[in-house]
């Protein structure tokens, strides 16, 4: 029930889809050798993993980018030094990185607009520690 209100993805919904395994096999086609990225990546990783350990006996190789973390990197490096030395807390929700980053924001939990805003984040962030 909270996955459905979250996702808004009932059962009659995804019922005339592709079958599991032939989408999970659509998805390493077009995935490949590249990385992946994305925004809290391992939830979503272990998620594809779940399906993909049965074709392949392992899970997705793949290097991982977590836009989160070069947020997180981003932010610390902008603190003075005596911050820097304490533990600090960085406000990482999704929300807080796009406002702060002036990136706009589309309807969360949409693994379409999940992965448009993560990749907007990504580039930016790239930019912004220069490597454009």
């Amino acid at each position: 029930a909270d996955s459905i209100r979250v996702h808004r993805l009932r059962v009659q919904d995804v019922a005339g889809g592709v079958p599991a395994q032939e989408a999970v096999q659509q998805l390493l086609h077009f995935i490949g050798s590249r990385p992946l990225g994305g925004y809290y990546l391992e939830f979503d990783v272990a998620m594809l993993n779940r399906a993909i350990w049965p074709l392949l006996g392992m899970g997705l190789p793949q290097p991982k980018i977590e836009v989160s973390a070069m947020y997180y990197d981003y932010k610390f490096k902008q603190l003075p030094p005596y911050q820097q030395q304490a533990t600090t807390e960085i406000d990482l929700r999704f929300a807080t990185l796009m406002q702060d980053l002036a990136l706009p924001e589309r309807e969360a939990h949409d693994a379409l607009n999940d992965a448009v805003m993560a990749a907007m984040a990504f580039i930016k962030l790239r930019r912004l520690r220069g490597e454009a």
